[in-house]
C-alpha cells in the first residue's frame, strides 16, 4: 500500500514539473521573418560559405550532421519578429580537395549579430573571405540594408603595420611568467 502511494506521489510531482516547462510556441504560428545561408562558387575547388550556426542560443547546424557536407547548400531558419534575436554566423572558404582543406589557410570568421527582424522580412547571410580580412554580415534581401553589425577577422595574409619596416623580421613572442 505504501509503495502505491509513493509511486502516485512521484508521478504527480513529475507531471507538475512537466507543466512548469511548457514548450516554446512554434515560431511559424507567430509573426516571423526568415534568414537564409548563402554561398559563392569561387573556383571549381573553392566554395565560400556564409551560414547560420545558432539562433538565440539554439544550435541549428548540428555537429553530428557533418557540417562539411552542408557547405554550398543554403538553408533557411525562422526568426521571431519584433524582438531582438541573436544569430551566430560564420563565413569560411572551403576546398573540395581534402588535403587543401586540412592544411591551407581556412580564411574563417565567426561571431554573433544581434538585430530586430521585421515581420515577413527575408534576410540573407553574406560575406567576403580573403587571406587579408574575412567579414560576415546579415542583410535585408529586399533592400540590401545591413542589419546589426558586421563581424570581421584579420587573416594571416594581412599586411604588416604601417610603422614597421618592410624588411624587418617578425618580432619573437615575449614569454612572461605570472610572478613578474
Amino acid at each position: 500500500m505504501r509503495l502505491a502511494a509513493l509511486s502516485t506521489t512521484i508521478i504527480a510531482a513529475a507531471l507538475a514539473g512537466c507543466q512548469a516547462f511548457a514548450p516554446e510556441p512554434d515560431i511559424a504560428t507567430l509573426p516571423h521573418a526568415a534568414v537564409t545561408d548563402s554561398h559563392v562558387d569561387v573556383t571549381a575547388d573553392r566554395i565560400d560559405t556564409f551560414r547560420v550556426l545558432e539562433v538565440d542560443g539554439r544550435r541549428v547546424l548540428e555537429l553530428g550532421d557533418q557540417p562539411i557536407k552542408k557547405i554550398g547548400h543554403d538553408f533557411s531558419y525562422l526568426l521571431a519578429a519584433g524582438r531582438p534575436v541573436r544569430v551566430e554566423v560564420e563565413a569560411l572558404a572551403s576546398y573540395n580537395n581534402t588535403m587543401r582543406r586540412m592544411f591551407w589557410d581556412p580564411m574563417h570568421v565567426q561571431g554573433v549579430i544581434q538585430f530586430v527582424p521585421a515581420a515577413d522580412a527575408k534576410y540573407v547571410v553574406h560575406g567576403a573571405v580573403t587571406p587579408e580580412l574575412s567579414t560576415v554580415w546579415i542583410e535585408n534581401d529586399a533592400t540590401h540594408e545591413v542589419v546589426g553589425a558586421k563581424v570581421s577577422a584579420v587573416g594571416r595574409g594581412a599586411p604588416a603595420p604601417a610603422d614597421a619596416p618592410a624588411d624587418a623580421a617578425p618580432a619573437a613572442p615575449t614569454l612572461r611568467s605570472g610572478g613578474a
